[in-house]
């Protein structure tokens, strides 16, 4: 089961793709990132509203949150459309997009089979095509530090390549790190070279 620590693989860019007829039915699929529930209704709606006239709009989804997923055989024979999509993005440990094919009959009935092959082959050759993305997710880590420390900080970030995301100005320095939870130890421990004791560092929960 992937974490939400866990880096993954995703779409770069949303992408269509429309396969060859088969008895004069055309499937068109179409893919997009997304990040929970709502942006995938929120895609399914609006291809619903791009091709109104479409006989079905079968779709599916994963989610890593919870390693969610979900999909629909719009009107198709149950078991032939939204679960063959699925295990296409399932097939290729892809997270976080949801896929639409819709069809436009052709007058010839396909077969539960036929169907599964379309539906599936439809996605499949969409990503086929797609651009993935490996993501590293990034957790908050908090640095508080003396004004004076702020070069060696500074220093010691630079060989990380990391900057603040965020900066607070107190009775103290207050600054924000994104960085990967792998990264954690090694960054704690430069940062202990470089300024000793005098930083205090404030972890994730997800750490904890």
């Amino acid at each position: 089961m992937l974490t939400l620590r866990q880096p993954y693989t995703t779409l770069a860019d949303a992408i269509e793709f429309e396969i060859e007829p088969i008895k004069h039915s055309r499937f068109i699929a179409y893919a997009q990132p997304v990040d929970n529930d709502e942006a995938a209704m929120a895609f399914i709606e609006s291809i619903r509203l791009l091709a109104p006239d479409a006989r079905h709009h079968c779709w599916a989804y994963a989610l890593r949150e919870d390693s969610r997923v979900r999909f629909s055989d719009d009107g198709e024979p149950g078991g032939s459309a939204g679960q063959p999509m699925l295990r296409q993005v399932q097939g290729r440990e892809l997270f976080d997009l949801a896929v639409v094919v819709i069809r436009y009959f052709g007058g010839t009935k396909l077969g539960v089979g036929g169907l599964m092959r379309a539906y599936g082959g439809a996605v499949g050759q969409l990503l086929d095509r797609a651009t993935l993305t490996t993501i590293t997710p990034k957790l908050p880590l908090w640095l508080e530090y003396d004004y004076s420390d702020t070069t060696s900080v500074d220093m010691s970030l630079a060989t990380f390549d990391l900057a603040a995301s965020e900066t607070l100005y107190g009775e103290r320095v207050k600054a924000c790190l994104m960085i990967a939870d792998e990264d954690v130890v090694n960054i704690y421990k430069s940062l202990q070279i470089q300024v000793g004791g005098r930083i205090d560092l404030t972890l994730p929960d997800e750490l904890i």
